[in-house]
């Protein structure tokens, strides 16, 4: 009986491991599809110079280590631009991971959150203040690119009208994203709070996030 449940034993591990290299792929090409990877970019809305750290999610530990040295991928990310993309590998079944902001002065205030992530996305990881209180949002890039109009959509830390040519067309809602809006004069066709955004810098045709408060546009970041 012995002999049977060994072999047995045997029998079930050699095909778990047939499974896996299975229809002759070697363990490089599993290990490959295994792999995942996503862009994250921080687009820094506070009033300060801002530190992104991204570190994997681990369940047992929460957010320690988040601000070590070794999880700073993009540093110094000045006022009101988008930081450089960086490029986040992980293993499939580890697909949770941790993300913060810190200002990189102070190096005193932080803001954190957690975020699922799926093969392939990008990120726009998002610091921006409702006052004087700092917040951290992630929203996944979209993109609807429709030619010869400017194609917005728009993060707000507060509740605003929003209208195109004169109509008004949706009210922000704070913390949240809206869907896109087509824009065909750059200069003023598009107002927040009855405050004009400029477009004419961006490129007809191409995708956009603005992040606005209450005086207009902070950030623009092309999707």
């Amino acid at each position: 009986m012995a002999k049977n449940s060994k072999g047995l034993g045997l029998a079930l591990i050699f095909g778990i491991t047939t499974a896996l290299i299975g229809c002759g792929e070697s363990s490089d090409e599993l290990d490959e599809k295994l792999t995942h990877s996503a862009s994250i970019s921080l687009v820094n809305a506070w009033s300060s110079m801002a530190d992104l750290h991204v570190a994997k999610r681990k369940f047992d530990s929460g957010y320690s280590g988040l601000f070590d040295t070794d999880n700073l991928v993009s540093q110094d990310v000045p006022v009101n631009e988008v930081g450089t993309p960086y490029r986040y590998s992980y293993k499939a079944i580890n697909n949770i991971v941790n993300l913060g902001a810190r200002d990189s002065i102070s190096k005193n205030n932080e803001e954190r959150t957690t975020k699922t992530l799926t093969n392939g996305e990008k990120l726009w990881v998002i610091a921006w203040e409702e006052g004087s209180v700092k917040t951290l949002s992630v929203i996944t890039g979209k993109k609807h690119s429709k030619a010869d109009t400017f194609n917005v959509r728009l993060f707000a830390d507060g509740n605003y009208a929003v209208s195109v040519d004169g109509n008004q067309v949706l009210n922000t809602e704070k913390g949240k994203v809206t869907a896109y809006l087509e824009v065909n004069n750059c200069a003023n066709s598009l107002k927040v709070a009855d405050n004009a955004i400029d477009l004419c810098t961006a490129e007809s045709g191409a995708s956009y996030l603005l992040v606005v408060d209450r005086n207009g546009a902070r950030v623009m970041a092309a999707e």
